[in-house]
Protein backbone atom coordinates (compact mmCIF):
# COMPACT_ATOMS: atom_id res chain seq x y z
CA UNK A 1 0.00 0.00 0.00
CA UNK A 2 1.20 3.52 -0.80
CA UNK A 3 0.54 6.34 1.66
CA UNK A 4 1.17 10.07 1.45
CA UNK A 5 2.01 11.99 4.60
CA UNK A 6 3.03 15.52 5.52
CA UNK A 7 5.57 15.06 8.27
CA UNK A 8 8.45 16.35 10.38
CA UNK A 9 11.63 14.31 10.77
CA UNK A 10 12.12 13.94 14.53
CA UNK A 11 14.86 11.29 14.51
CA UNK A 12 17.41 9.86 12.08
CA UNK A 13 20.01 7.14 12.34
CA UNK A 14 22.22 5.24 9.92
CA UNK A 15 21.81 1.55 9.16
CA UNK A 16 24.41 -0.26 7.09
CA UNK A 17 26.64 1.79 4.84
CA UNK A 18 24.15 4.13 3.23
CA UNK A 19 20.57 3.62 4.46
CA UNK A 20 18.74 5.50 7.17
CA UNK A 21 15.85 4.90 9.46
CA UNK A 22 13.86 8.05 10.16
CA UNK A 23 11.07 8.71 12.60
CA UNK A 24 8.39 10.88 11.01
CA UNK A 25 5.81 12.78 13.03
CA UNK A 26 3.01 12.88 10.48
CA UNK A 27 -0.16 14.91 10.37
CA UNK A 28 -2.24 12.01 9.12
CA UNK A 29 -0.86 8.94 10.90
CA UNK A 30 1.02 10.13 13.97
CA UNK A 31 4.49 8.69 14.48
CA UNK A 32 5.94 6.43 11.77
CA UNK A 33 9.37 4.84 11.41
CA UNK A 34 10.49 4.42 7.83
CA UNK A 35 13.49 3.09 5.95
CA UNK A 36 15.07 5.64 3.61
CA UNK A 37 17.32 3.71 1.18
CA UNK A 38 20.67 5.29 0.22
CA UNK A 39 19.77 8.37 2.31
CA UNK A 40 23.35 8.68 3.58
CA UNK A 41 24.72 9.28 0.08
CA UNK A 42 24.64 12.94 -0.88
CA UNK A 43 24.41 12.26 -4.61
CA UNK A 44 21.61 9.69 -4.29
CA UNK A 45 18.49 8.91 -2.37
CA UNK A 46 17.05 11.17 0.31
CA UNK A 47 20.12 12.81 1.86
CA UNK A 48 18.53 16.25 2.38
CA UNK A 49 14.94 15.20 3.02
CA UNK A 50 15.83 12.82 5.86
CA UNK A 51 17.74 15.30 8.02
CA UNK A 52 16.49 16.15 11.50
CA UNK A 53 13.95 19.04 11.54
CA UNK A 54 12.99 18.64 7.88
CA UNK A 55 9.29 19.20 7.23
CA UNK A 56 7.91 17.90 3.97
CA UNK A 57 5.62 15.70 1.94
CA UNK A 58 6.60 12.04 1.98
CA UNK A 59 5.39 9.07 -0.03
CA UNK A 60 5.86 5.70 1.65
CA UNK A 61 5.08 2.11 0.86
CA UNK A 62 3.74 0.08 3.74
CA UNK A 63 3.59 -3.63 4.41
CA UNK A 64 2.17 -4.68 7.78
CA UNK A 65 4.08 -2.46 10.26
CA UNK A 66 7.03 -1.55 8.05
CA UNK A 67 7.41 1.55 5.89
CA UNK A 68 9.80 2.43 3.09
CA UNK A 69 10.31 5.90 1.67
CA UNK A 70 9.88 6.22 -2.09
CA UNK A 71 9.68 10.00 -2.52
CA UNK A 72 10.09 13.19 -0.50
CA UNK A 73 9.57 16.89 -1.19
CA UNK A 74 10.97 19.38 1.31
CA UNK A 75 8.73 22.20 2.54
CA UNK A 76 10.99 23.64 5.25
CA UNK A 77 14.45 22.75 6.61
CA UNK A 78 14.74 25.35 9.41
CA UNK A 79 18.27 26.35 8.42
CA UNK A 80 18.35 29.03 11.12
CA UNK A 81 18.33 26.34 13.81
CA UNK A 82 21.22 24.28 12.47
CA UNK A 83 23.89 26.98 12.62
CA UNK A 84 23.56 27.92 16.30
CA UNK A 85 24.36 25.62 19.24
CA UNK A 86 21.71 27.06 21.55
CA UNK A 87 18.92 26.84 18.97
CA UNK A 88 20.03 23.38 17.90
CA UNK A 89 20.00 22.16 21.51
CA UNK A 90 16.51 23.46 22.28
CA UNK A 91 15.13 22.13 19.00
CA UNK A 92 16.71 18.72 19.63
CA UNK A 93 15.07 18.62 23.05
CA UNK A 94 11.69 19.23 21.43
CA UNK A 95 12.32 16.31 19.05
CA UNK A 96 13.21 14.03 21.96
CA UNK A 97 10.10 15.15 23.81
CA UNK A 98 7.86 14.48 20.81
CA UNK A 99 9.35 11.05 20.21
CA UNK A 100 8.56 10.04 23.76
CA UNK A 101 5.01 11.41 24.12
CA UNK A 102 3.65 10.35 20.72
CA UNK A 103 2.28 6.95 19.74
CA UNK A 104 2.56 5.12 16.40
CA UNK A 105 -0.44 5.60 14.15
CA UNK A 106 -2.14 8.05 16.54
CA UNK A 107 -2.69 11.40 14.76
CA UNK A 108 -1.97 14.47 16.91
CA UNK A 109 -2.17 17.32 14.39
CA UNK A 110 -2.31 20.11 16.99
CA UNK A 111 0.85 18.87 18.66
CA UNK A 112 2.56 18.80 15.26
CA UNK A 113 1.44 22.40 14.63
CA UNK A 114 2.86 23.39 18.01
CA UNK A 115 6.24 21.84 17.20
CA UNK A 116 6.37 23.61 13.83
CA UNK A 117 5.52 27.01 15.35
CA UNK A 118 8.12 26.36 18.06
CA UNK A 119 10.82 25.60 15.49
CA UNK A 120 9.91 28.74 13.56
CA UNK A 121 10.22 30.76 16.76
CA UNK A 122 13.64 29.27 17.56
CA UNK A 123 14.86 30.17 14.07
CA UNK A 124 14.14 33.88 14.58
CA UNK A 125 16.83 36.27 15.82
CA UNK A 126 16.71 37.89 19.23
CA UNK A 127 14.34 35.44 20.92
CA UNK A 128 14.30 34.08 24.46
CA UNK A 129 15.08 30.38 24.10
CA UNK A 130 14.13 29.64 27.70
CA UNK A 131 10.71 31.20 27.20
CA UNK A 132 10.18 29.25 23.99
CA UNK A 133 10.98 26.05 25.85
CA UNK A 134 8.46 26.79 28.60
CA UNK A 135 5.73 27.81 26.15
CA UNK A 136 6.31 24.58 24.23
CA UNK A 137 6.24 22.43 27.37
CA UNK A 138 3.09 23.92 28.87
CA UNK A 139 1.15 23.95 25.61
CA UNK A 140 2.32 20.43 24.70
CA UNK A 141 1.12 19.06 28.03
CA UNK A 142 -2.18 20.84 27.46
CA UNK A 143 -2.51 19.18 24.04
CA UNK A 144 -1.70 15.82 25.61
CA UNK A 145 -4.52 16.13 28.15
CA UNK A 146 -2.54 17.46 31.12
CA UNK A 147 -3.78 21.05 31.05
CA UNK A 148 -3.33 22.57 34.52
CA UNK A 149 -6.33 24.06 36.30
CA UNK A 150 -5.75 27.83 36.66
CA UNK A 151 -9.24 29.17 37.38
CA UNK A 152 -10.27 27.47 40.61
CA UNK A 153 -8.63 25.55 43.43
CA UNK A 154 -8.15 21.96 42.30
CA UNK A 155 -8.80 20.73 45.85
CA UNK A 156 -11.95 22.53 46.99
CA UNK A 157 -13.17 24.15 43.75
CA UNK A 158 -13.17 27.71 45.11
CA UNK A 159 -12.79 30.30 42.34
CA UNK A 160 -9.51 32.15 42.69
CA UNK A 161 -9.50 35.92 43.04
CA UNK A 162 -8.19 38.14 40.27
CA UNK A 163 -5.93 41.08 40.96
CA UNK A 164 -2.38 42.19 40.32
CA UNK A 165 -1.64 42.05 44.04
CA UNK A 166 -2.72 38.40 44.36
CA UNK A 167 -0.37 35.46 44.82
CA UNK A 168 -1.27 31.89 43.87
CA UNK A 169 -0.03 28.43 44.72
CA UNK A 170 0.75 25.91 41.98
CA UNK A 171 1.02 22.21 42.73
CA UNK A 172 2.01 19.60 40.14
CA UNK A 173 0.53 16.87 42.30
CA UNK A 174 -2.78 18.76 42.47
CA UNK A 175 -2.73 19.46 38.75
CA UNK A 176 -2.89 23.24 38.99
CA UNK A 177 -3.58 26.07 41.42
CA UNK A 178 -4.68 25.58 45.00
CA UNK A 179 -6.05 28.16 47.39
CA UNK A 180 -4.31 29.33 50.56
CA UNK A 181 -6.59 27.13 52.68
CA UNK A 182 -5.72 23.96 50.76
CA UNK A 183 -2.02 24.49 50.14
CA UNK A 184 -1.12 22.70 53.37
CA UNK A 185 -2.27 19.44 51.74
CA UNK A 186 0.54 19.65 49.16
CA UNK A 187 4.23 19.86 49.88
CA UNK A 188 5.25 20.67 46.30
CA UNK A 189 3.42 23.99 45.88
CA UNK A 190 5.16 26.94 44.24
CA UNK A 191 4.10 30.54 44.81
CA UNK A 192 3.43 32.48 41.60
CA UNK A 193 2.25 35.99 40.88
CA UNK A 194 -0.89 37.18 39.11
CA UNK A 195 1.27 38.04 36.06
CA UNK A 196 2.68 34.53 35.89
CA UNK A 197 -0.80 33.03 36.21
CA UNK A 198 -2.01 35.30 33.40
CA UNK A 199 0.99 34.29 31.26
CA UNK A 200 0.23 30.60 31.75
CA UNK A 201 -3.41 31.17 30.82
CA UNK A 202 -2.29 32.97 27.68
CA UNK A 203 0.07 30.15 26.72
CA UNK A 204 -2.63 27.52 27.16
CA UNK A 205 -5.47 29.41 25.51
CA UNK A 206 -4.18 31.70 22.79
CA UNK A 207 -4.09 30.83 19.06
CA UNK A 208 -0.80 29.16 18.14
CA UNK A 209 0.08 31.95 15.72
CA UNK A 210 0.26 34.30 18.70
CA UNK A 211 2.17 32.01 21.06
CA UNK A 212 5.66 33.30 20.42
CA UNK A 213 5.09 37.02 20.10
CA UNK A 214 5.45 38.28 23.67
CA UNK A 215 8.15 38.75 26.26
CA UNK A 216 8.20 38.30 30.03
CA UNK A 217 10.06 39.84 32.94
CA UNK A 218 12.88 38.05 34.72
CA UNK A 219 10.56 37.30 37.65
CA UNK A 220 7.89 35.72 35.45
CA UNK A 221 10.53 33.70 33.59
CA UNK A 222 11.92 32.41 36.88
CA UNK A 223 8.46 31.39 38.09
CA UNK A 224 7.64 29.69 34.78
CA UNK A 225 10.91 27.79 35.07
CA UNK A 226 10.01 26.65 38.58
CA UNK A 227 6.52 25.53 37.55
CA UNK A 228 7.69 23.62 34.48
CA UNK A 229 10.67 22.06 36.25
CA UNK A 230 8.15 20.37 38.54
CA UNK A 231 5.13 19.96 36.29
CA UNK A 232 6.78 18.43 33.21
CA UNK A 233 8.66 15.60 35.02
CA UNK A 234 5.52 14.83 37.04
CA UNK A 235 3.58 13.94 33.87
CA UNK A 236 6.44 13.02 31.52
CA UNK A 237 8.46 10.42 33.38
CA UNK A 238 11.56 10.59 31.26
CA UNK A 239 15.00 12.19 31.45
CA UNK A 240 16.16 13.74 28.18
CA UNK A 241 19.84 13.82 27.21
CA UNK A 242 19.58 17.14 25.40
CA UNK A 243 17.81 18.69 28.39
CA UNK A 244 20.82 17.99 30.60
CA UNK A 245 22.99 19.77 28.04
CA UNK A 246 20.60 22.74 27.84
CA UNK A 247 20.55 23.17 31.59
CA UNK A 248 24.34 23.28 31.50
CA UNK A 249 24.18 26.05 28.90
CA UNK A 250 21.70 28.07 31.00
CA UNK A 251 24.07 28.31 33.97
CA UNK A 252 27.06 29.46 31.92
Amino acid sequence: MIIKARALVVKEYIVGESDKYVTLFTKEYGKIQALAPKAKKVDKGFASATQLFVYGDFILTSFKDTYRMVNAEIIEMFHGIRNDLDRLSYASYMMEFVQYVTEPMLPQPELLRLVLFSLQALARDGVNYRLIRRIFELRALGELGFRPQLIACTECGELLKNGEEENYYFSSEAGGLICSSCKSYYKDFITISYSTRFTMQYILGSPMKQLYHFTVTHVIQKQLDAVCDNYVPYYVDRSFKTLEFIEGLDVL
